[in-house]
């Protein structure tokens, strides 16, 4: 696996160098200790508002541990991990690393991120007010590399008022051809121009709930391919079926839509779309009408709802850090302090600690209430999570999507392009 990072960083690594450093800290600090204080540099990508969020928490931080000084390093995504790749390069990883899930693997494999266990043990990191099913992504062969800092689940997000005007219930545990007819009646009802359901460009994670159902996965624990050929074809045609008969959006109408940043849903083109439950967070500042979050249909002879709890995103600690104690006390005051996540107001997701929970329910706006109570369903819902992506998974994803246009425009037939996928999938895969 570290063969891996090596090609990694021979084709990053000069261009970084050469381009510097990125806003939001240098690529690499001092991290020495200042007179009797342990610096701890702290890395995360995001918008300004998650920025201002934690610099603030930050300052709280270092007011209760006025041992420990912060060095923040913040930056937008895809910058995100080409700088880390370079930091990576030289061994000079921040000590506190925000992590992607789908990420995590490769760290894990290259010996990048800290095994915390002997960190919750000794209770440097409290998770006794954490459920199990907050955490299970972040853990490997026993091993915990991550803390989640806050939780999401796949959902179906809906524009309240399109469902009200058209009497629509779909309580969970509803099917797809429950779907089906009640997108049915969105799409050929007068005067709004709606189709009903639209898919987000989000079958990937839309068919990884689906394959869930038949006690498969996208990936199995070794990151192989963990689903049959005839789950995906299902899953396709019965998408198809949508698109071709004017029930779902056409996938030129979805791409165009989701390269403008808009909303089907928020604009009152769908009555309901897939996605992340923390969606609605961002969707309802567009939308006049209230938006909703519901769970995912069940399909025929499923065994399972599919549903899981995941990371929106989490903490992990640099193996090669020297500074594991300062840099646990800071995971820990972003996962448990009542005053900390008062100022970070469930912004990466919703807080893994029952207790941080309860105390914000109340103080949070009302689409951030919608993703706590969304949660506490799910968890009644919930299996075991899906195993981490393996390396690759980013190349296996646009593998899927390439199909998947083939098979939405007629070029290929969903079983031609179940084929052509799983071929080229496992060529990626080794």
């Amino acid at each position: 696996m570290k063969k891996r990072w090596g090609i990694l960083f021979t084709a990053t690594s000069l261009s970084m160098i050469i381009a510097g450093c990125t806003p939001g800290g240098p690529t690499g600090g001092s991290g020495e200790a200042e007179g009797d204080q342990t610096v701890i540099r702290v890395s995360w990508w995001g918008s300004d508002e998650r920025h201002n969020m934690t610099t603030e928490a930050i300052a709280l931080f270092e007011e209760k541990n006025p041992d420990i000084r912060v060095e923040p390093e913040y930056t937008g995504f895809d910058s995100y991990w080409e700088r880390l790749t370079t930091q990576a390069a030289g061994s000079n990883l921040p000590d506190v690393i925000q992590m992607d899930t789908s990420k995590l693997e490769q760290y894990i494999s290259s010996d990048l991120v800290l095994d915390l266990n002997s960190l919750i043990e000794d209770g440097s990191i409290n998770l006794e007010d954490v459920d199990d099913v907050y955490q299970e992504m972040n853990i490997k062969d026993g091993g915990t590399f991550a803390i989640s800092s806050g939780a999401n689940a796949f959902s179906t997000l809906y524009n309240e008022a399109l469902f009200e005007k058209y009497d629509l219930q779909l309580e969970p545990g509803y099917t797809y051809d429950d779907l089906y007819e009640a997108m049915d009646t969105v799409s050929q009802g007068e005067g709004d121009g709606a189709w009903g359901f639209d898919f987000v460009k989000a079958e990937y994670e839309a068919f990884t709930h689906y394959a869930r159902q038949f006690d498969q996965h996208f990936y199995n624990e070794d990151g192989t391919l963990g689903f049959e050929n005839e789950t995906l074809v299902n899953f396709l045609e019965m998408e198809k079926n949508m698109i071709d008969n004017g029930v779902s959006t056409p996938h030129d109408v979805t791409v165009e839509i989701n390269d403008s940043g808009e909303s089907m849903i928020a604009n009152r083109e769908a009555a309901m779309a897939v996605g992340a439950s923390n969606g609605v967070i961002g969707i309802q500042p567009m939308s006049e009408d209230p938006i909703g979050v519901n769970v995912l249909p069940v399909a025929e002879g499923a065994t399972s709802p599919g549903d899981w709890i995941r990371p929106s995103m989490s903490w992990s600690i640099s193996a090669n850090s020297d500074k594991h104690e300062a840099a646990a006390k800071f995971v820990d005051f972003m996962t448990n302090d009542i005053e900390g996540n008062e100022i970070l107001m469930a912004e990466r997701g919703v807080p893994i600690s029952s207790k941080v929970r309860e105390h914000l329910l109340d103080q949070v706006d009302e689409s951030v209430a919608k993703t706590f109570e969304f949660l506490e369903v799910v968890g009644e819902r919930a299996g075991e999570s899906e195993p981490l992506p393996p390396p690759g998974e980013a190349e296996v994803r646009a593998s899927f999507n390439r199909m998947l246009e083939a098979v939405k425009y007629g070029d290929m037939t969903p079983e031609e392009g179940v084929e052509t996928f799983r071929s080229e999938a496992e060529q990626i895969l080794g």
